[in-house]
């Protein structure tokens, strides 16, 4: 009986994900900052965080991408304020909503790795908050908000 209950249930779970499919996405980013996280014995970079504002979605939407040596390597070609292509992949997570990866920007891939804990996104948009006709301050969204999702559809979580 509890073989039949686990092969239920792992039935499931396939059917489950397979419902969800997977999307790749191209856009276009600016490189806002690059940092060296750690060099190699040389002095050589071994890990960088690149930040980039995603310019076509709207409110403020930005990326930190970790990435090892190739990627550091590749990116130092690269100037602060320049325009990239990205490319975005938007999957399912097991955990019960959708992610995203940046598996490249520009010619630099490779050794990008999401799960780091450098790798993350923010993303806000704000407006203004009136009482009587008078501004009184302002109130900052962080869920992807439906305008966002129409521009940037990777950044969906349903």
């Amino acid at each position: 009986m509890r073989i039949l209950r686990l092969a239920a249930l792992a039935l499931a779970l396939v059917g489950t994900s397979a419902c969800h499919s997977t999307h790749h996405y191209e856009s276009v980013v600016q490189l806002v900052r690059m940092d060296v996280v750690e060099t190699d014995e040389k002095g050589a970079p071994a890990l960088v965080d690149v930040e980039v504002e995603w310019d076509p979605c709207p409110g403020d939407q930005f990326q930190m991408v970790r990435g090892g040596k190739e990627f550091a390597a590749c990116m130092s070609k690269h100037e602060k304020g320049e325009l990239l292509p990205i490319l975005v992949t938007h999957k399912w997570d097991p955990r019960g909503y959708y992610n995203w990866a940046v598996t490249k920007i520009g010619e630099c891939g490779g050794d990008i790795d999401g799960q780091l804990e450098g790798s993350y996104e923010k993303s806000q948009e704000c407006s203004d908050v009136f009482q009587y006709g008078n501004k009184v301050g302002f109130h900052c969204s962080r869920r992807p908000f439906q305008r966002l999702v129409a521009v940037c559809p990777w950044t969906a979580r349903d």
